[in-house]
């Protein structure tokens, strides 16, 4: 960690803690999906406040909230390079970005399909809602929209934009207030929904480079249990009030549109872990391949071992880390780049004056 109010070095542009972040966020995704350490046994067994307090710690991980951060991050680092209002290469945009995502998400099919995955393509039971890739279906239709959204942002300013934006999503949000999932709005409708999180990281991304220790408030720590406090909510929300996920999270993104706006101004003077930030690099390969972990772990017969509840959990993330990160040498990596090599001619002007030109990582998402 480099001391307090003491530069960080990083090239102009590039936010190492969003690295840091991306891997975090992708790896609660993954504890949420295959449950917290079993430290304490069975939550189900025990009596009193024994049993209260398994039943707490069961509930301390919820994957969706993490997703909702990913959309904070994605627009952010869409927006980055393109800030202002000289014209982008919009069709060497489109191909660069689907390059980037489309490979590995057509990979990452192949591979539910090779193995024999129950995800079907059809209906209320389709691959986009059973598995990771229900958000990248929206991010497919960010990425699609993102130039018209740019305009719009370029002619009526974030005043106008962002206000219509929250009251289109939260107005879909409340056409079914008691569904528990995204299936009934389909990916357009979800992705609608959640427009003005995404909207946020863009909003975001324009404010960046001014960001310092003068704007922060209150500890990183604070904000940091905050997120996680949102998190939690949620969670209890949905799970014991039955106020779905399908109506919180467009206001968890506003939360996490802080917090990570507070990671900014705190990672300009810390450095955040070197471990985390590199690992940052294969997050989006972990995004999509964590769920093919059991499956393999079960093929091994390392399911049949008589290894004890965290000996067995532990093996099982291994092997899911494991295996995303040979996805990503395999796939991941190649596609960035390709990607690189698809050149955008020109270099946006800044709308305003930064301190330094923008450089925005090769991939978006939940990568970037």
């Amino acid at each position: 960690m480099a001391q307090p109010n003491q530069s960080v070095a990083t090239r102009s542009g590039y936010y190492p803690v969003l690295d840091a972040l991306r891997f975090l966020l992708a790896f609660w995704v993954v504890v949420g999906h295959d449950h917290m350490i079993p430290l304490f046994g069975d939550p189900a067994l025990g009596v009193g406040y024994w049993r209260l307090f398994k039943h707490a710690w069961s509930t301390l991980v919820f994957g969706t909230p993490a997703v909702i951060v990913f959309f904070v991050i994605s627009g952010f680092c869409i927006h980055l390079p393109f800030r202002g209002s000289s014209r982008i290469d919009v069709w060497r945009y489109y191909l660069r970005r689907y390059t980037r995502i489309l490979i590995p998400v057509a990979a990452a099919i192949l591979s539910f399909r090779l193995m024999g995955s129950h995800l079907v393509f059809r209906g209320k039971d389709s691959i986009l809602f059973n598995s990771p890739l229900w958000s990248l279906a929206c991010e497919e239709i960010y990425y699609a929209l993102y130039p018209l959204l740019r305009w719009i942002r370029n002619a009526v300013g974030w005043g106008r934009m962002l206000p219509a934006s929250f009251v289109v999503g939260i107005s879909i949000a409340a056409t079914h207030p008691h569904f528990d999932g995204w299936q009934i709005f389909g990916p357009f409708g979800t992705a609608m929904i959640l427009l003005p999180v995404w909207l946020l990281g863009c909003y975001l991304a324009e404010q960046a480079e001014k960001l310092g220790e003068a704007d922060r408030r209150h500890s990183i720590w604070f904000w940091r249990f905050l997120a996680w406090f949102g998190c939690w909510s949620a969670e209890m929300l949905h799970f014991k009030l039955h106020i779905h996920y399908t109506q919180t999270m467009v206001w968890f993104g506003v939360l996490a549109y802080f917090w990570i706006r507070e990671e900014i101004a705190y990672g300009k003077t810390h450095a955040p872990n070197k471990i985390l930030v590199a690992a940052g690099s294969w997050s989006y390969s972990l995004y999509l391949m964590h769920w093919h972990g059991g499956t393999i772990f079960v093929a091994l017969g390392l399911d049949n071992l008589n290894l004890g509840g965290i000996s067995k959990w532990l093996a099982l993330i291994s092997v899911s880390l494991l295996l995303s990160y040979v996805f990503y040498l395999l796939v991941e990596r190649p596609s960035h780049k390709l990607a690189r090599k698809i050149k955008v001619r020109g270099t946006p002007k800044v709308a305003e004056p930064i301190a330094g030109p923008a450089r925005v990582p090769a991939a978006s998402y939940p990568s970037q």
